[in-house]
């Protein structure tokens, strides 16, 4: 299965690390490269003239710090964060940055953050705020938005919620749920469950050949046997190069 396409840009100000980049990301075709700059004085110029869907963004240039760039940006791109130190995390948390990947980059890692892009790619093109739920989270009721929710669960009268604040519970049929949740997005591991395909980091079969599923942040998820193959077709569509 094709992926859709996503323009980039570069900030590495280490030659070294910049052809290694490039060459981990041969890996992923439909991921065009603009350009690349070793300093935020000529990525800013760039990205001020350019628009590009993503943004691949070394956090320690010399003295510069890359967020730097990103708050002071007028069209702000998704942005996957490379460093070799992660305490930036806190302050880029706060500019909602799409992931953050340790140098040196290895492939594995970069598709899961790949994935991570798309699937923001995706929602913000189903206008966010739009397409919510109102849900209860500990007897609370909040809003939550496409973006945040990782799974559903049919419980009976009610959907169970897996999302990134934690498990929110909606009084609702799961095929209403279902309705709004877009299938490009999230893929049925079984009747009455969904599962957001951003958030599956890979794949295994058990001793008994059932497929599980490793979800991000979370335990194996297993796949009945009525839907494994449409599944197991649709990830190795996914992770095919």
């Amino acid at each position: 299965m094709s992926q859709e396409s996503l323009s980039a840009y570069l900030v590495e100000d280490e030659p070294l690390c910049r052809a290694d980049f490039r060459q981990t990301l041969r890996a992923f075709p439909e991921v065009q490269l603009l350009g690349e700059t070793d300093n935020l004085s000529k990525a800013r110029n760039f990205l001020t003239n350019h628009s590009v869907d993503l943004l691949f963004l070394d956090l320690s240039l010399g003295r510069e710090n890359g967020l730097d760039l990103v708050e002071t940006l007028p069209r702000r791109p998704l942005v996957i964060a490379l460093t070799a130190h992660p305490q930036h995390a806190v302050r880029g948390f706060t500019l909602e940055l799409v992931d953050y990947i340790l140098k040196p980059v290895e492939e594995a890692r970069l598709r899961v953050a790949l994935d991570k892009a798309r699937h923001r790619k995706a929602t913000a093109s189903l206008q966010p705020g739009r397409v919510t739920f109102i849900a209860e989270i500990d007897g609370e009721k909040i809003i939550l938005e496409l973006a945040e929710i990782i799974g559903a669960e049919s419980m009976g009268n009610y959907v169970l919620l897996h999302t990134s604040r934690g498990s929110a519970v909606k009084r609702a049929t799961f095929k209403n749920v279902r309705q709004k949740l877009p299938p490009s997005l999230f893929l049925e591991t079984s009747r009455g469950r969904l599962v957001a395909r951003h958030a599956i980091t890979g794949w295994k079969r058990d001793a008994l050949g059932h497929l599980l599923l490793q979800v991000e942040k979370g335990s194996p998820l297993r796949v009945s046997r009525s839907h494994a193959a449409g599944v197991l077709k649709i990830l190795e569509g996914k992770s095919a190069r």
